[in-house]
């Protein structure tokens, strides 16, 4: 677990450094340690850019559990909202595919909305649906509500594979969110079903 830890913020900590948007959280909950973090970039004045994100659930028992994701993609501004993506997807179970997605995005002082269908673009792949919702009214000076919404479904040719629904509550002060968390994850063509409650830590670098 301390490994790949390790490995996912030396990898945030290089691609961070020049990105336009940077955000890094971690959880500490009762099953297991989650860990994510998520860099876009724009290249120059260009419709280009890259995006990237990761994720890890360390459990504190039964490794055969622990789960590593990560996405990296070229992207392509087609509208002010609307990006098309063209590039890898991994994660622990299938391991690497070539990937494509789109990715809509809608956003105001207090509140972000994002829908992000992909497809992996091989024989027998998955096609996935991912919806972040993030609402952050002001509630004192230089105070926020800080609430989050971000749920996942992935079906292969022939049953589901993976869903997750995780949720954020806490205070925004800065850049800085914290609070309590709850993350329910399914797994399989049986669907089995964690849930993990904790509390977390979420800090914007750029």
């Amino acid at each position: 677990m301390i490994r790949w830890v390790v490995v996912l913020i030396g990898v945030f900590a290089v691609a961070a450094v020049n990105a336009q948007t940077a955000t890094i959280e971690a959880m500490l909950g009762k099953q297991n340690f989650f860990y994510q973090h998520t860099i876009s970039k724009s290249m120059g004045s260009s419709r280009f850019g890259f995006m990237h994100t990761s994720s890890l659930h360390a459990f504190y028992e039964g490794e055969e559990m622990n789960e590593l994701m990560s996405q990296s993609y070229i992207t392509y501004s087609l509208t002010d909202f609307v990006k098309l993506g063209l590039g890898t997807f991994y994660a622990s179970k299938p391991g690497i595919s070539p990937s494509a997605s789109l990715q809509f995005r809608y956003a105001n002082r207090d509140f972000r909305a994002f829908l992000v269908p992909r497809v992996d673009l091989q024989k027998s792949g998955s096609v996935e649906m991912m919806l972040l919702l993030e609402y952050t009214p002001a509630i004192a000076e230089g105070v926020r509500l800080y609430s989050r919404a971000q749920l996942m479904t992935n079906y292969g040719p022939k049953h589901h594979n993976r869903s997750f629904q995780n949720f954020r509550a806490g205070m925004l002060l800065g850049k800085t969110a914290a609070g309590i968390a709850l993350n329910i994850d399914e797994r399989g063509s049986e669907v089995s079903t964690l849930y993990n409650l904790g509390v977390f830590l979420r800090h914007q670098l750029n």
